[in-house]
């Protein structure tokens, strides 16, 4: 896909946010992340080789490529994002690589702004911090081209409705992850990966925040690979949530047991500092999580495969 992604960048009629050689290596390195054998039962792919550190550089660069390609990006236009961390600093990095003054808010809820993620975001020297609409719009006008963090007193599904709101007032182009196709379909390449990896793979383990990695592997997977996971408290595990509450492109009836149980900090930690003491892998809480369900799953006829969102 992200070859494609290329050819078609270079092909196309862009007018207004021209092709250039930095976007294609962006693109190029994207993908093709490592997998590595933690026991003969399980294995995880290290998406945090991807450019910003994380999985979200698929479904961004996607989402991103499809507006370059049918002409809908402009200079001084803004991008809005309501995201937990990773999906916020994959798209300020792109930004940076396209270079043509497009102004990029991600909106956030207020006490996220201590987590990793945000708070890398947050230091940046090139981000702007807002605590209100109004800040923001002043900012957006006075500063072209840059990053702005809004963070927001309230709870995540909340702040996704309010932007939608607010990103449509102000004729904003709105990247919903939850609800736009381009964030599972990015996925079709992560599954071939998978497929050429580790061929015999039985089943595959992730978290979901916006549920686009469960059900693109659901949708490119061959049927026989079953997926898992769980839901937890949102706020509770970086990133993760009930993907059930969106009713999106992600059909949880489709996610092995999604609702026996529910991913908790506890486990999430523990597993999370057992793989970097064990393994030296220096991974996420929803890495910690996912590893805990595996051990759940997995039996001598299973081989298992963890996503990592974030591991290097």
């Amino acid at each position: 896909m992200f070859k494609k992604m290329i050819s078609t960048i270079k092909s196309a009629n862009i007018k207004h946010i021209s092709y250039n050689s930095n976007i294609q290596k962006y693109i190029r390195n994207i993908g093709d992340t490592p997998i590595k054998k933690l026991n003969d039962n399980i294995h995880i792919k290290l998406e945090g080789h991807n450019p910003s550190g994380s999985i979200k550089d698929r479904p961004i660069s996607n989402m991103i490529h499809n507006l370059m390609l049918d002409n809908k990006l402009k200079e001084n236009q803004t991008i809005c994002i309501v995201s937990s961390g990773s999906a916020g600093y994959a798209l300020h990095n792109m930004n940076r690589i396209i270079n043509r003054n497009i102004n990029i808010v991600i909106a956030m809820p207020l006490k996220y702004s201590d987590k990793d993620i945000p708070s890398k975001l947050i230091d940046n020297k090139d981000v702007n911090v807002c605590y209100s609409h109004k800040t923001l719009l002043k900012n957006i006008k006075k500063n072209y081209g840059k990053t702005h963090i809004l963070l927001i007193d309230d709870i995540f599904i909340n702040i996704v409705e309010n932007m939608k709101n607010i990103a449509t007032k102000n004729n904003w182009i709105k990247l919903d992850q939850h609800y736009n196709h381009d964030c599972m379909n990015t996925h079709e390449n992560t599954c071939k990966e998978i497929l050429e990896q580790i061929p015999d793979v039985t089943d595959v383990v992730c978290a979901t925040g916006t549920g686009g990695t469960a059900a693109g592997l659901i949708k490119y997977l061959p049927n026989h690979i079953k997926i898992h996971s769980r839901p937890s408290n949102s706020g509770e595990i970086d990133g993760l949530g009930d993907v059930g509450k969106y009713d999106n492109f992600c059909d949880t009836t489709r996610i092995n047991g999604y609702y026996n149980s529910k991913f908790n900090i506890n486990d999430a930690v523990y597993y999370q500092n057992h793989i970097k003491d064990k393994f030296n892998l220096d991974v996420g809480q929803s890495t910690g999580a996912s590893y805990w369900l595996a051990n759940k799953i997995k039996n001598k006829n299973k081989k298992i495969l963890i996503i990592s969102a974030d591991g290097i």
